[in-house]
């Protein structure tokens, strides 16, 4: 690891520290309801090609409209007919769609329903309920449609952070970065992996760069790719990575 390396990790865990409670790992274990669980998978499968704020607002809005507080949400969704699912997802948003892409995210539930009703009870938390294996709940993650590896990385991040479970604290050497878009792009311009980088190479950086916790480094990354490491004229001058970035395909 070079020492430009290492200073660009103090500073993306110094940015991470001024994010607030959201992004510090839990020191007890949290309350999980099935309502919880339920809004949880909804916003996990729906977290792609979209903002992510739209994705967890809308997988609430979802199973409050369908009323999984009185009814079995899965139960729900899978004997809903598919057209009609199709069109709660393009227009039950106050006449607008949930996701850019309502019957992908339609069909991704009715496949989520039929697997979660007939493997785990209808309820959620059975997929990670009384583990610690993350690799296995990883596993059991992407069996589900729509969750593929990142995915799977953030939802794991997510219920070890931000609830205590698998493990909790003790659980963090094992859970890595959700190498999305922004993620990318903030390590490819400060040299943390080279411009063709795989998937695995960015889990591999992450992990030599913050061995005792390697997702450490996923909240601030993936805030600074939103708010200036943008795509098109970056403000370099007021990213928190500041001079130590070397701004690699950035335009002088």
């Amino acid at each position: 690891m070079s020492k430009r390396s290492k200073k660009i990790a103090k500073a993306l865990r110094k940015h991470g520290e001024t994010l607030g409670s959201w992004v510090k790992p839990t020191q007890s274990m949290r309350n999980f309801t099935k309502h919880k669980a339920n809004c949880f998978l909804v916003g996990v499968v729906f977290d792609q090609q979209v903002k992510a704020n739209q994705a967890w607002n809308a997988a609430v809005w979802i199973a409050e409209s369908i009323g999984d507080q009185d009814i079995d949400f899965w139960s729900a969704i899978q004997a809903i007919d598919e057209q009609r699912l199709i069109g709660f997802m393009r227009y039950g948003w106050a006449g607008y769609a949930f996701h850019r892409h309502p019957a992908k995210m339609a069909g991704f539930l009715k496949g989520c329903a039929e697997i979660i009703n007939e493997k785990y009870d209808g309820d959620p938390r059975n997929i990670w309920r009384r583990s610690r294996n993350i690799s296995n709940v990883r596993g059991r993650l992407e069996e589900l449609p729509g969750i593929g590896p990142a995915l799977s990385r953030m939802a794991v991040l997510i219920l070890v952070r931000n609830y205590g479970l698998l493990g909790g604290r003790d659980a963090l050497t094992k859970l890595d970065i959700k190498p999305d878009t922004l993620l990318q792009r903030v390590f490819r311009r400060a040299g943390l992996v080279t411009r063709r980088a795989s998937f695995d190479d960015y889990l591999s950086a992450a992990r030599t760069l913050a061995p005792d916790f390697p997702a450490v480094l996923d909240a601030p990354a993936w805030d600074i790719g939103r708010n200036w490491c943008r795509p098109r004229r970056p403000d370099c001058i007021s990213c928190p990575l500041g001079k130590c970035c070397p701004k690699i395909g950035v335009d002088a």
